[in-house]
């Protein structure tokens, strides 16, 4: 395939107007991939909850003139944007212009402070409201408020569930904490609170974490909720907040960041190549290679390398994460490693989406156990999935494809069914789902799709891991807030065979799996978890997600209209098909192929927990024949 030659750029940074006690706007970089250029960047040094107004603009003469039209854009740009890392605008250039030749394009990037919406995240009727998070005499405290919007019950949250996770994924227990007036002073302490109906209620939470970085990664709390009917009604929960400021500014000021002048050249006027090679990589400290693993004796560890291709690096990413990249390929990425042996992941794309990946052992041995034997790597290696645990449980899928409504007020479908048929060929010819535990149904009414999920709830046992899949017609009712799948005997006039998002979770949550993933590439499908924000990094640790029960969804958009030709699934498909790992989390996979969609398609693909399902933390695993 003939792709236009695009010359390799990255942005420089420079800081206009930024007040070191306010917002900054950081690591600006310019990528181009194909005929888009791709803008990351960090908005950092936020109030917690603080929303931004992000513009961008561009100039073809070094800066002096803003003038080169640029309106085609997509991902964190324009109002409502929350502060964070590893955020992206993609410009779709040829949209908007012929082509861009030259070598002193600036892009300028602004951020005026809106309102602040502080994060929220609930369990069982129970709203967690977070206030704030901040650095004290070598601590971090963080704030939230809780509020219980059912009947009178109890809550309790253990100090060691209570967690926060730095950008390199070490994980930090709460030493002290606080609910209402009940304390808890030491790891093992678990604060119990009662919670009267509409009852607020402050919590403080605090870690020892000196040098702790300027965000957290991930806060979480393991929540138990308790009600005393005929004997003790416990239920369990999650709540989770990623990408965290521990800033608090006075200041509210607009932040501005220019890059340095690049050399673009993209549109009909650029010579064309034909590539098809994959990016070339290698680490240099410590020194990885293919089937010797090194032995480290530190548990953080910085891997340094270098990366080529001779049209220019995308990308590259280590266990799912942005590795700092310079404009010679030479790359630093810094990783957290648990005793034992530890599985890097490597990944690395070019300029026309060619991408390679592998994996390397890293041995983490601590000088003062030097002389201990080592232990039983089944037993050690967190990255790789116990096969003896794993064994127990079976796979089952259930895909649903709908491409023909015959109510003549609903437009007909052309892909949703061959869709599901690829998918179905990759879960069966690359993963273990046995072709007898996976149900491909292809234009169902309702009833049949009820009857499906009724007869996995008697099949599916507590160990066993459960996929379902939808394409099709999706639809959001905005004044009521409610999604809907529509199956093949949905009519326009009444919504008596539609299929609630509320239903959905219902189901999710009465088959009791160890795992549950759903996919969902229709209109609208970001509703079925519209509370939570989007998850982006992919988790390090295969066993321990493995452990804990999951309740996930991955769809092909927010709430928006997804067209009928979906990029969301030839990107799936694509990623599952060329994976080269034995053992893939779904966080994971969705990371990998995140940008690509939205690089290729106007819909932002989300990620996350469906709540009020019985997700504990875990993630579901796909493993390889």
């Amino acid at each position: 395939m003939i792709k236009r030659c695009i010359l390799s750029v990255f942005a420089g940074i420079c800081l206009i107007a930024n007040n070191l006690y306010a917002q900054q706007i950081e690591n600006l970089q310019v990528k181009v991939l194909e005929d888009n250029v791709n803008i990351l960047y960090d908005l950092t040094h936020e109030k917690t909850g603080q929303l931004f107004e992000l513009n961008i603009l561009c100039s073809n003469d070094g800066g002096k003139t803003y003038q080169v039209p640029i309106k085609t854009l997509s991902g964190d740009i324009g109002k409502n944007i929350e502060g964070g890392t590893s955020k992206i605008i993609i410009w779709d250039v040829l949209k908007d212009v012929k082509s861009l030749s030259g070598e002193q394009y600036v892009f300028k990037i602004t951020a005026t402070p809106q309102e602040i919406q502080k994060p929220t995240d609930f369990v069982e009727g129970f709203y967690f409201e977070l206030m704030e998070c901040y650095k004290k005499n070598g601590n971090i405290v963080c704030v939230v408020q809780i509020t219980n919007q059912g009947k009178k019950r109890d809550i309790k949250i253990a100090n060691r569930v209570a967690r926060i996770y730095n950008q390199n994924g070490k994980r930090y227990e709460a030493q002290r904490s606080k609910i209402g007036n009940i304390q808890g002073n030491d790891l093992y302490s678990a604060p119990q609170a009662t919670f009267t109906p509409g009852q607020k209620q402050m919590a403080f939470y605090s870690f020892k974490a000196e040098n702790f970085p300027s965000r957290i990664k991930l806060f979480e709390l393991g929540v138990d909720v308790m009600e005393i009917t005929y004997g003790l009604d416990l239920k369990t929960g999650i709540i989770q907040f990623k990408d965290i400021s521990l800033e608090n500014p006075e200041i509210l000021a607009k932040a501005e960041i220019n890059s340095k002048p690049l050399k673009l050249s993209i549109g009909e006027e650029t010579r064309t190549i034909k590539d098809t090679k994959p990016p070339r990589f290698a680490f240099s400290e410590p020194l990885l290679q293919k089937d010797k693993p090194a032995v480290v004796n530190s548990e953080e560890v910085t891997l340094k390398g270098n990366v080529k291709d001779e049209n220019g690096i995308f990308e590259i990413t280590i266990n799912g994460m942005y590795a700092s990249l310079a404009d010679n390929g030479d790359f630093t990425a810094d990783v957290y490693l648990v005793e034992g042996n530890n599985t890097v992941f490597v990944r690395a794309v070019d300029k026309f989406n060619n991408s390679i990946e592998d994996n390397y052992q890293i041995v983490y041995k601590p000088l003062e156990k030097k002389d201990q034997r080592q232990t039983n790597q089944k037993n050690n290696d967190p990255s790789l999935l116990n096969k003896e645990e794993s064994s127990k449980g079976k796979y089952y899928a259930l895909i649903i494809g709908v491409s023909e409504y015959p109510d003549p007020e609903i437009m007909d479908l052309n892909e949703p069914v061959n869709d599901a048929e690829k998918l179905y060929n990759t879960l069966t010819t690359y993963y273990t789902f046995e072709k007898e535990n996976v149900k491909l149904l292809k234009n169902p009414t309702r009833e049949t799709i009820i009857d499906e999920l009724d007869r996995l709830n008697r099949t599916i046992k507590e160990h066993d891991n459960l996929l379902i899949f939808y394409a099709g017609h999706g639809y959001w009712d905005k004044q009521d807030e409610i999604g809907y799948w529509l199956p093949s005997d949905a009519k326009q006039a009444n919504t008596a065979n539609w299929m609630r998002n509320s239903t959905i979770r219902d189901y999710l949550r009465t088959v009791k799996t160890k795992h549950t993933l759903l996919i969902a590439d229709a209109c609208f499908s970001g509703g079925i978890f519209k509370t939570r924000k989007a998850f982006t990094d992919a988790p390090q640790s295969i066993q321990k997600l493995y452990d804990y029960p999951s309740r996930k969804a991955m769809t092909s958009g927010t709430l928006t209209e997804v067209p009928d030709k979906s990029v969301f699934l030839l990107y799936l498909n694509k990623r599952l098909t060329e994976n080269s790992q034995p053992y893939i989390s779904a966080e994971e996979l969705f990371g990998s192929f995140k940008v690509a969609v939205m690089n290729n398609s106007p819909n932002v693909p989300q990620y996350g927990e469906i709540k009020d399902t019985g997700d504990e933390g875990g993630d579901f695993i796909f493993r390889k024949r």
